[in-house]
Protein backbone atom coordinates (compact mmCIF):
# COMPACT_ATOMS: atom_id res chain seq x y z
CA UNK A 1 0.00 0.00 0.00
CA UNK A 2 1.37 3.39 -1.00
CA UNK A 3 1.17 6.38 1.34
CA UNK A 4 0.29 9.98 0.55
CA UNK A 5 0.82 12.90 2.91
CA UNK A 6 -1.80 15.57 2.27
CA UNK A 7 -0.87 19.09 3.29
CA UNK A 8 -4.02 21.14 3.69
CA UNK A 9 -6.22 18.07 4.21
CA UNK A 10 -8.98 20.22 5.71
CA UNK A 11 -9.08 22.52 2.70
CA UNK A 12 -10.98 22.17 -0.56
CA UNK A 13 -8.20 20.81 -2.78
CA UNK A 14 -6.59 18.83 0.02
CA UNK A 15 -9.87 17.29 1.12
CA UNK A 16 -10.76 16.25 -2.43
CA UNK A 17 -7.28 14.76 -2.92
CA UNK A 18 -7.49 12.85 0.37
CA UNK A 19 -10.83 11.31 -0.65
CA UNK A 20 -9.57 10.37 -4.12
CA UNK A 21 -6.35 8.78 -2.87
CA UNK A 22 -8.28 6.83 -0.25
CA UNK A 23 -10.74 5.59 -2.87
CA UNK A 24 -7.79 4.23 -4.85
CA UNK A 25 -6.51 2.25 -1.87
CA UNK A 26 -3.74 4.56 -0.73
CA UNK A 27 -2.94 5.09 2.93
CA UNK A 28 -3.75 8.77 3.54
CA UNK A 29 -2.15 10.83 6.28
CA UNK A 30 -2.76 14.52 6.86
CA UNK A 31 -0.65 17.13 8.62
CA UNK A 32 -2.87 18.95 11.10
CA UNK A 33 -2.56 21.38 13.97
CA UNK A 34 -2.74 19.95 17.51
CA UNK A 35 -6.30 19.03 18.42
CA UNK A 36 -7.57 19.13 14.82
CA UNK A 37 -9.08 16.17 13.00
CA UNK A 38 -8.03 15.41 9.43
CA UNK A 39 -11.27 14.29 7.82
CA UNK A 40 -12.81 10.88 7.23
CA UNK A 41 -10.30 8.24 6.18
CA UNK A 42 -7.30 10.48 6.92
CA UNK A 43 -4.86 9.60 9.71
CA UNK A 44 -3.77 12.81 11.45
CA UNK A 45 -0.10 13.65 11.92
CA UNK A 46 0.82 16.52 14.22
CA UNK A 47 4.05 18.44 13.59
CA UNK A 48 5.25 21.93 12.76
CA UNK A 49 4.79 22.63 9.05
CA UNK A 50 8.02 24.64 9.05
CA UNK A 51 10.11 21.84 10.60
CA UNK A 52 10.58 19.39 7.74
CA UNK A 53 12.67 16.98 9.77
CA UNK A 54 9.99 16.78 12.47
CA UNK A 55 7.27 16.20 9.88
CA UNK A 56 9.31 13.45 8.20
CA UNK A 57 9.95 11.76 11.55
CA UNK A 58 6.25 11.90 12.45
CA UNK A 59 5.10 10.54 9.08
CA UNK A 60 7.46 7.66 8.39
CA UNK A 61 7.80 6.45 4.79
CA UNK A 62 5.75 8.48 2.29
CA UNK A 63 5.51 8.03 -1.47
CA UNK A 64 3.74 11.26 -2.45
CA UNK A 65 3.22 14.65 -0.83
CA UNK A 66 0.14 16.48 -2.08
CA UNK A 67 0.62 20.20 -1.59
CA UNK A 68 -2.85 21.59 -0.96
CA UNK A 69 -1.62 24.52 1.11
CA UNK A 70 -3.07 27.95 0.50
CA UNK A 71 -3.57 31.23 2.31
CA UNK A 72 -6.33 33.85 2.27
CA UNK A 73 -5.87 36.38 -0.54
CA UNK A 74 -5.12 39.34 1.76
CA UNK A 75 -2.06 37.61 3.28
CA UNK A 76 -0.62 35.95 0.18
CA UNK A 77 2.30 38.38 0.03
CA UNK A 78 3.47 37.29 3.48
CA UNK A 79 2.41 33.68 3.79
CA UNK A 80 2.12 31.95 0.43
CA UNK A 81 5.77 31.47 -0.55
CA UNK A 82 6.89 30.42 2.96
CA UNK A 83 4.12 27.81 3.04
CA UNK A 84 4.91 26.44 -0.41
CA UNK A 85 8.61 26.38 0.43
CA UNK A 86 7.81 24.44 3.59
CA UNK A 87 5.88 21.89 1.51
CA UNK A 88 8.86 21.47 -0.83
CA UNK A 89 11.16 21.04 2.19
CA UNK A 90 8.91 18.32 3.58
CA UNK A 91 8.77 16.39 0.29
CA UNK A 92 12.52 16.72 -0.02
CA UNK A 93 13.08 15.45 3.53
CA UNK A 94 10.80 12.48 2.84
CA UNK A 95 12.28 11.72 -0.58
CA UNK A 96 8.70 11.74 -1.86
CA UNK A 97 7.15 12.95 -5.11
CA UNK A 98 5.70 16.44 -4.65
CA UNK A 99 2.40 17.26 -6.41
CA UNK A 100 1.28 20.86 -6.61
CA UNK A 101 -2.02 22.14 -8.08
CA UNK A 102 -1.07 25.30 -9.99
CA UNK A 103 -3.27 28.01 -11.48
CA UNK A 104 -3.63 30.27 -14.51
CA UNK A 105 -2.47 33.30 -12.54
CA UNK A 106 1.06 32.93 -13.90
CA UNK A 107 -0.06 33.81 -17.44
CA UNK A 108 -1.32 37.31 -16.69
CA UNK A 109 -3.82 39.61 -18.35
CA UNK A 110 -2.28 39.19 -21.81
CA UNK A 111 -2.68 35.40 -21.82
CA UNK A 112 -3.77 33.68 -25.05
CA UNK A 113 -7.11 31.87 -25.22
CA UNK A 114 -5.42 28.44 -25.36
CA UNK A 115 -3.14 27.76 -22.41
CA UNK A 116 -0.87 24.72 -22.74
CA UNK A 117 1.99 23.57 -20.50
CA UNK A 118 4.40 25.36 -22.88
CA UNK A 119 2.68 28.75 -22.69
CA UNK A 120 5.21 31.24 -21.27
CA UNK A 121 4.58 33.04 -18.01
CA UNK A 122 3.71 36.74 -18.10
CA UNK A 123 2.23 37.52 -14.67
CA UNK A 124 0.64 40.94 -14.25
CA UNK A 125 -0.45 40.64 -10.61
CA UNK A 126 1.20 40.02 -7.27
CA UNK A 127 -0.56 36.68 -7.01
CA UNK A 128 0.65 35.65 -10.44
CA UNK A 129 4.23 36.60 -9.61
CA UNK A 130 4.11 34.62 -6.36
CA UNK A 131 2.80 31.55 -8.17
CA UNK A 132 5.51 31.91 -10.81
CA UNK A 133 8.20 32.21 -8.12
CA UNK A 134 6.92 29.05 -6.44
CA UNK A 135 7.04 27.06 -9.66
CA UNK A 136 10.52 28.40 -10.42
CA UNK A 137 11.65 27.21 -6.99
CA UNK A 138 10.20 23.74 -7.56
CA UNK A 139 11.89 23.53 -10.96
CA UNK A 140 15.26 24.69 -9.61
CA UNK A 141 15.20 22.02 -6.92
CA UNK A 142 14.27 19.38 -9.48
CA UNK A 143 17.14 20.42 -11.76
CA UNK A 144 19.48 20.22 -8.75
CA UNK A 145 18.33 16.66 -8.07
CA UNK A 146 16.74 17.58 -4.76
CA UNK A 147 13.00 17.34 -5.44
CA UNK A 148 10.66 15.59 -7.87
CA UNK A 149 7.59 17.70 -8.65
CA UNK A 150 4.44 17.35 -10.72
CA UNK A 151 2.63 20.65 -11.33
CA UNK A 152 -1.00 20.21 -12.35
CA UNK A 153 -2.43 23.60 -13.34
CA UNK A 154 -6.19 24.00 -13.18
CA UNK A 155 -8.88 26.62 -13.54
CA UNK A 156 -10.93 28.08 -10.68
CA UNK A 157 -11.84 25.35 -8.20
CA UNK A 158 -15.40 24.48 -7.29
CA UNK A 159 -17.25 21.53 -5.81
CA UNK A 160 -16.32 19.11 -3.10
CA UNK A 161 -15.73 20.79 0.26
CA UNK A 162 -14.34 23.97 -1.30
CA UNK A 163 -16.15 27.11 -0.17
CA UNK A 164 -13.72 30.02 -0.52
CA UNK A 165 -13.82 30.35 -4.28
CA UNK A 166 -15.40 32.45 -7.02
CA UNK A 167 -18.16 29.91 -7.66
CA UNK A 168 -19.41 29.67 -4.07
CA UNK A 169 -18.69 33.23 -2.97
CA UNK A 170 -20.24 35.00 -5.94
CA UNK A 171 -21.12 33.23 -9.20
CA UNK A 172 -23.43 30.51 -7.82
CA UNK A 173 -24.05 31.92 -4.34
CA UNK A 174 -27.77 32.23 -5.10
CA UNK A 175 -28.12 29.26 -7.43
CA UNK A 176 -30.76 27.71 -5.19
CA UNK A 177 -32.84 30.81 -5.88
CA UNK A 178 -32.33 30.40 -9.62
CA UNK A 179 -29.72 33.13 -10.02
CA UNK A 180 -26.15 33.29 -11.32
CA UNK A 181 -23.92 36.37 -11.09
CA UNK A 182 -21.18 37.10 -13.61
CA UNK A 183 -18.12 39.16 -12.62
CA UNK A 184 -17.56 39.88 -16.33
CA UNK A 185 -19.05 39.42 -19.78
CA UNK A 186 -21.41 36.58 -20.56
CA UNK A 187 -19.43 35.31 -23.57
CA UNK A 188 -15.90 35.19 -22.13
CA UNK A 189 -14.51 31.66 -21.85
CA UNK A 190 -13.33 30.96 -18.30
CA UNK A 191 -11.49 27.88 -16.99
CA UNK A 192 -13.11 25.95 -14.14
CA UNK A 193 -11.99 22.79 -12.33
CA UNK A 194 -14.47 20.54 -10.53
CA UNK A 195 -12.37 19.41 -7.57
CA UNK A 196 -13.39 15.72 -7.51
CA UNK A 197 -12.37 15.49 -11.20
CA UNK A 198 -9.04 17.23 -10.57
CA UNK A 199 -8.31 15.00 -7.59
CA UNK A 200 -9.02 11.87 -9.65
CA UNK A 201 -6.60 13.01 -12.38
CA UNK A 202 -3.93 13.75 -9.77
CA UNK A 203 -4.22 10.27 -8.24
CA UNK A 204 -3.89 8.69 -11.68
CA UNK A 205 -0.71 10.70 -12.25
CA UNK A 206 0.58 9.74 -8.80
CA UNK A 207 0.16 6.07 -9.65
CA UNK A 208 2.53 6.38 -12.60
CA UNK A 209 4.78 9.10 -11.21
CA UNK A 210 7.80 6.80 -11.27
CA UNK A 211 7.63 6.82 -15.08
CA UNK A 212 7.70 10.62 -15.25
CA UNK A 213 10.54 13.12 -15.14
CA UNK A 214 11.86 15.01 -12.14
CA UNK A 215 9.83 18.08 -13.09
CA UNK A 216 6.64 17.76 -15.12
CA UNK A 217 3.85 20.23 -15.85
CA UNK A 218 0.33 19.27 -16.88
CA UNK A 219 -2.79 21.27 -17.62
CA UNK A 220 -6.07 19.90 -16.35
CA UNK A 221 -8.65 20.48 -19.07
CA UNK A 222 -12.01 20.28 -17.32
CA UNK A 223 -14.59 22.99 -18.08
CA UNK A 224 -13.63 25.90 -20.34
CA UNK A 225 -17.01 27.62 -20.62
CA UNK A 226 -18.77 30.98 -20.86
CA UNK A 227 -21.31 32.24 -18.37
CA UNK A 228 -24.04 31.44 -20.87
CA UNK A 229 -22.80 27.84 -20.95
CA UNK A 230 -22.82 27.82 -17.16
CA UNK A 231 -26.39 29.09 -17.11
CA UNK A 232 -27.50 26.37 -19.54
CA UNK A 233 -25.95 23.70 -17.29
CA UNK A 234 -27.50 25.30 -14.20
CA UNK A 235 -30.93 25.19 -15.85
CA UNK A 236 -30.44 21.49 -16.54
CA UNK A 237 -29.38 20.97 -12.92
CA UNK A 238 -32.39 22.82 -11.48
CA UNK A 239 -34.94 21.89 -14.12
CA UNK A 240 -36.06 25.50 -14.47
CA UNK A 241 -35.01 28.89 -15.79
CA UNK A 242 -31.95 30.55 -14.25
CA UNK A 243 -31.46 34.30 -14.29
CA UNK A 244 -27.99 35.51 -15.29
CA UNK A 245 -26.94 39.01 -14.26
CA UNK A 246 -23.75 41.07 -14.23
CA UNK A 247 -22.23 41.84 -10.83
CA UNK A 248 -21.41 45.58 -10.96
CA UNK A 249 -17.69 46.34 -10.89
CA UNK A 250 -18.42 49.46 -8.84
CA UNK A 251 -19.57 47.22 -6.00
CA UNK A 252 -16.21 45.41 -6.05
CA UNK A 253 -14.41 48.71 -5.68
CA UNK A 254 -16.80 50.00 -3.02
CA UNK A 255 -16.48 46.82 -0.97
CA UNK A 256 -12.69 46.89 -1.33
CA UNK A 257 -12.57 50.07 0.75
CA UNK A 258 -13.77 48.11 3.78
CA UNK A 259 -13.09 44.43 3.04
CA UNK A 260 -9.45 43.21 2.75
CA UNK A 261 -10.57 40.13 0.80
CA UNK A 262 -12.42 42.20 -1.81
CA UNK A 263 -9.44 44.56 -2.06
CA UNK A 264 -7.14 41.61 -2.76
CA UNK A 265 -9.63 40.32 -5.34
CA UNK A 266 -9.59 43.44 -7.52
CA UNK A 267 -6.38 42.57 -9.35
CA UNK A 268 -7.87 39.24 -10.44
CA UNK A 269 -10.93 40.66 -12.21
CA UNK A 270 -9.15 40.39 -15.56
CA UNK A 271 -9.84 36.65 -15.40
CA UNK A 272 -13.44 37.49 -16.30
CA UNK A 273 -12.49 39.76 -19.20
CA UNK A 274 -9.76 37.73 -20.93
CA UNK A 275 -10.93 34.46 -22.56
CA UNK A 276 -8.82 31.49 -21.51
CA UNK A 277 -8.96 27.72 -21.31
CA UNK A 278 -6.54 24.97 -20.29
CA UNK A 279 -5.52 22.30 -22.81
CA UNK A 280 -3.19 19.30 -22.61
CA UNK A 281 -3.34 16.26 -24.88
CA UNK A 282 -0.39 14.63 -23.10
CA UNK A 283 -2.28 14.38 -19.80
CA UNK A 284 -4.98 12.37 -21.55
CA UNK A 285 -2.39 10.03 -23.03
CA UNK A 286 -0.99 9.35 -19.58
CA UNK A 287 -4.09 9.09 -17.38
CA UNK A 288 -6.67 8.05 -19.98
CA UNK A 289 -9.85 10.03 -20.54
CA UNK A 290 -9.58 13.12 -18.37
CA UNK A 291 -12.16 12.95 -15.55
CA UNK A 292 -15.05 15.25 -16.49
CA UNK A 293 -18.25 15.14 -14.49
CA UNK A 294 -21.13 16.57 -16.56
CA UNK A 295 -21.38 20.25 -15.71
CA UNK A 296 -25.04 20.12 -14.72
CA UNK A 297 -24.30 17.29 -12.28
CA UNK A 298 -21.31 19.16 -10.85
CA UNK A 299 -23.47 22.26 -10.33
CA UNK A 300 -26.24 20.23 -8.74
CA UNK A 301 -23.93 19.66 -5.80
CA UNK A 302 -23.97 23.41 -5.13
CA UNK A 303 -27.71 23.47 -4.65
Amino acid sequence: MKTVLVLGANGGAGGAAAQAFGAHGWRVIGLVRPGRAAGAGVSPVTADLFDAAAVAAACGPVDVVFNGLNAPYPVWSDRLLPMLTAAADIAEALGARHIYPGSVYTFGASMPPRLTPDTPFAPTTLKGRLRAQAEAMFRARAEAGRLRTLVVRAGDFFGGAAVNNWMNALVAKDLRKGRLASPGGYDTVHAWAFLPDLAEAIVRLAEVEGELGAYEVFHFENWNVTMRDLRAAAEQALGRRVRLSRFPRLLFHAAAAFDPFMKATLEMLYLWDVPHGLYDERLTRIVGDTPRTPLDRALRGLT
